[in-house]
């Protein structure tokens, strides 16, 4: 039982070691925005990624007539299939529910939505 534990949380600390080097290479594109010099920085680690994943989900679920009750429905379930990452998803989805129903209105992408929140770097 306990060589159990012990694997697992090497794996979870694996899973985790490569997410984060993953964003690290993700982040050394264009930084800067345009004009501006100011670099922005992710508020949370994992938050951008998450972001991502759970606005790709949502614009796959979403038809173009989707009304905004629709969407808030969408975004309550969302959360549910994202594993590990479910508090922080809910945390992202409740801080910008608003905000997150006019965007999955547009035509934006996941990336784009979720850099207009505010999320991901620009």
């Amino acid at each position: 039982m306990l060589q159990s534990i012990i694997l697992i949380s090497l794996l979870i600390s694996s899973v985790c070691a490569l997410h984060w080097k993953m964003q690290k290479e993700e982040s050394t594109g264009n930084e800067l925005e345009e004009g501006s010099g100011d670099i922005q920085t992710e508020q949370q680690p994992g938050m951008c990624w998450t972001c991502k994943w759970a606005m790709k989900k949502l614009k796959k679920q979403i038809s173009n007539g989707a009304t905004p009750d629709d969407i808030k429905k969408k975004l309550g379930m969302v959360c549910d299939e994202i594993g590990f990452l479910k508090s922080l998803c809910r945390k992202l989805v409740n801080e910008y529910k608003d905000t997150l129903v006019e965007e999955l209105s547009t035509t934006d992408d996941a990336r784009t939505i979720c850099v207009n929140i505010g999320v991901c770097k620009k």
